[in-house]
C-alpha cells in the first residue's frame, strides 16, 4: 500500500499526469482514497482490461 501512497502523492504534487491502476489493485487503492479522504481529488476513468486511470480532479483542486 505505500507503493500506491507514494504514486497518489506524485499524483497530488503534480509530478505525474495520471495513475495506472490495475484491476488486482483496483480495490486496495481504491480503499486507501477512501480512508485517506482522497477519493474528491481524483476522477477514475475505468479501461478495457480492468485497468483504472486516475487523474486530479480539476475542479476540487482550484
Amino acid at each position: 500500500m505505500n507503493e500506491w501512497i507514494e504514486k497518489l502523492n506524485q499524483l497530488f504534487e503534480q509530478n505525474v499526469e495520471e495513475v495506472l491502476v490495475p484491476k488486482e489493485d483496483f480495490l486496495t487503492v481504491r480503499t486507501l482514497l477512501i480512508e485517506k479522504e482522497w477519493l474528491q481529488r481524483v476522477v477514475g476513468e475505468a479501461k478495457h482490461g480492468g485497468i483504472t486511470i486516475y487523474r486530479l480532479n480539476i475542479i476540487e483542486n482550484e
